[in-house]
């Protein structure tokens, strides 16, 4: 018995260290003595992109696309999530060692950042991303248990608290169920793929043709609009890895790139092969799994994917209400899970694509003033300000309105290039001293 009391009451101080730690780090920078291998952000990422929404999103390019060029638009679509987004976003917060929500300070100022990063790229995805993930494994584990509709509410509560604990303890506890689920999500798409040749022969794969055709705009802004904000809030992971562009970039190809094409490349496949078989619906995977013969697959599939990707969500939406509204990092997590949930319970799945399409637009001109401001305005130095920092507020609602306006090209892009153009304009000829602080 003292034994057992003596382990009991070391893993309860462990974990009451950890939870301080976390919350102490963020608002504070990381020393380089915490720093983590980049293999640990990699497996973040990793769990956070082998979501549901890449196996729907592969499925979805091959309503409008065939099979080449729905893998040219995810190819393309992933270099420049990487180029232009994660890793310009990651090294900044791998040198500076401080979250998305505090270097925004130096772009939006104290209280804007709590707007333009907290909100924008935090705090209001990550609660839409939640509701949305709860309600897709809700649905799967109500197919299992017989489809009974009036059991979804219950099994959405159950999964929207479940999901949030290893965030609620801090990114030691996400990295560890990323590493045990990795594996059994890499087993269960090549079980999917054997069941793809196994159905249908290659040939037919490779010389599918869409009823209706679109452009590789669209298959590459439906990529970047899925990925954007993940990419986005990338300093809330790099800042625990060392300081190196080859860390950064390791950390994005191995825990972005590599599952987003892969996963993508699979569901379209998979998606192929169902549509054969009758399924009308090809972005759904349960369904897609479940007529490839896999339904008991398909519901640890779903869950496990579900559960990695929503960890994340509510881990950064945690740090974005702790430096907007100050109080505890862990009560906030826990209050974007409840309120997910709520959401997933009154339907906001069905809101999917106009959440993800504004997301693009208004989270990608964020990276695009930050990424100027701290590599072309300031010359890679963290030149904080107080208050609203107005420039960065305007450029990033201009660039943002004007793709939303405009949806040519590829709207993601457009956003970010429109604002990064204008704050780096603004600071070069307009205005030239910006790391004066500016009155609250």
């Amino acid at each position: 018995m003292g034994d057992t009391a003596v382990k009991k009451t070391i893993a309860t101080t462990n974990e009451s260290n950890v939870i301080k730690s976390e919350e102490y780090y963020s608002t504070n920078p990381i020393p380089y003595k915490d720093r983590k291998s980049w293999l640990g952000v990699a497996a973040i990422f990793f769990g956070m992109t082998a979501a549901i929404s890449s196996f729907a999103t592969g499925g979805g390019l091959i309503v409008n696309l065939t099979l080449t060029q729905a893998l040219l638009s995810l190819g393309i679509a992933t270099a420049i999530l990487l180029c232009l987004f994660y890793i310009p976003m990651g090294v900044i917060g791998a040198k500076e060692g401080l979250n998305t929500y505090m270097v925004g300070e130096a772009a939006f100022g104290k209280k804007g950042t709590n707007i333009a990063t907290g909100m924008v790229i935090g705090a209001l995805p990550a609660f839409g991303w939640y509701g949305v993930q709860v309600s897709i494994a809700a649905e799967a584990l109500n197919q299992a248990f017989g489809g009974h509709t009036n059991l979804v509410p219950l099994f959405m509560i159950i999964i929207g608290l479940l999901f949030v604990v290893p965030a609620l303890f801090g990114i030691t506890s996400i990295a560890w169920l990323d590493y045990v689920s990795i594996p059994a999500i890499l087993g269960i798409t090549i079980l999917g793929v054997i069941k793809v040749f196994n159905t249908s022969d290659l040939s037919h794969v490779l010389s599918y043709q869409p009823a209706t055709t679109e452009s590789l705009f669209w298959g590459i802004n439906i990529v970047i609009g899925s990925m954007v904000a993940g990419a986005s809030f990338a300093p809330d992971y790099t800042r625990w890895t060392h300081p190196k562009v080859s860390s950064v970039s390791l950390s994005g190809i191995v825990g972005i790139v590599a599952p987003l094409i892969i996963l993508t490349l699979i569901g379209a496949m998979m998606a192929l092969t169902a549509t054969t078989l009758g399924v009308d619906e090809p972005w759904n995977i349960s369904q897609v799994l479940s007529v490839l013969g896999l339904p008991a697959i398909a519901l640890i599939f779903v869950i496990l994917l579900q559960w990695t990707t929503n960890i994340v969500a509510a881990y950064s939406a945690g740090l974005a209400l702790t430096k907007a509204f100050g109080w505890s990092r862990f009560w906030w997590t826990l209050i974007v899970a409840i309120v997910g949930t709520a959401l997933s319970i009154f339907g906001i799945v069905k809101f999917f694509l106009l959440f993800l399409g504004l997301l693009a637009v208004f989270v990608s001109p964020v990276a695009g003033v930050l990424i100027s401001e701290y590599f072309f305005v300031s010359k890679g130095q963290f030149n904080r300000k107080e208050g609203f920092y107005w420039p960065g507020i305007i450029t990033w609602l201009i660039g943002g309105f004007v793709a939303y306006l405009i949806p040519y090209f590829i709207p993601a892009v457009n956003g970010f290039i429109i604002s990064f153009v204008l704050y780096t304009v603004y600071h070069k000829f307009i205005k030239k001293t910006p790391n004066e602080k500016v009155a609250e």
